[in-house]
């Protein structure tokens, strides 16, 4: 909580407590896949910390896609300062309904936004439906390591006692895993 009781806003959050867990996502989605070139989505990226992990180890071009126009705002002044303006760009959208033709990405990331998507089985259609032939997609909340989950666990109980608590209210990690799993679906469900 900061000086006036008031807990930290996402971007902050994002940018702060979570920020370890990207590299480490994006560095086991890589090697993993082995996609390392072609056009690389970052579904519901938030300020597109993921996207900027992937585009750092590859040669992606890294559309950060989110429905909100300041977390669109966010994820480009993040990319410049990462020095990624022309390889990480933000782009306003809804997963439900994505603006891009079929079969036409590498490689689909997203954490931790699945959970407030309204209608799963729509969005994982729109995602198969943009999804390349031999390409992937990593749908998840993973932490990248125990250490890393225990660590901003930790610090998440902190600003809200809660967290735990409501965390689990959202999809279930069960229901997704579903629907990435069906038969002959080429999504992939980050455990790490």
């Amino acid at each position: 909580m900061d000086e006036k009781g008031k807990s930290p806003g996402f971007p902050y959050i994002a940018e702060h407590i979570f920020a370890p867990i990207y590299p480490v996502i994006a560095a086991h989605i890589v090697k993993e896949s082995g996609i390392k070139r072609g056009i690389c989505l970052d579904l519901g990226c938030g300020i597109a910390s993921l996207g900027i992990a992937v585009a750092e180890l590859t040669d992606m071009q890294v559309y950060g896609v989110d429905f909100s126009t300041e977390m669109c705002r966010l994820s480009k002044d993040k990319a410049h300062r990462y020095c990624l303006s022309g390889k990480v760009i933000p782009l306003q959208a809804d997963v439900h309904l994505l603006p891009f033709r079929e079969n036409c990405a590498d490689l689909i990331v997203s954490r931790g936004s699945v959970f407030f998507w309204k209608d799963l089985p729509v969005a994982f259609r729109e995602i198969s439906r943009i999804l390349a032939p031999g390409g992937q997609a990593w749908i998840g909340g993973g932490f990248g390591t125990k250490e890393l989950k225990a660590m901003i666990s930790e610090k998440m109980v902190e600003i809200d006692p809660d967290w735990h608590t409501a965390s689990k209210k959202s999809a279930s990690a069960r229901k997704i895993f579903g629907l990435c799993r069906k038969p002959g679906g080429r999504l992939k469900f980050p455990i790490v």
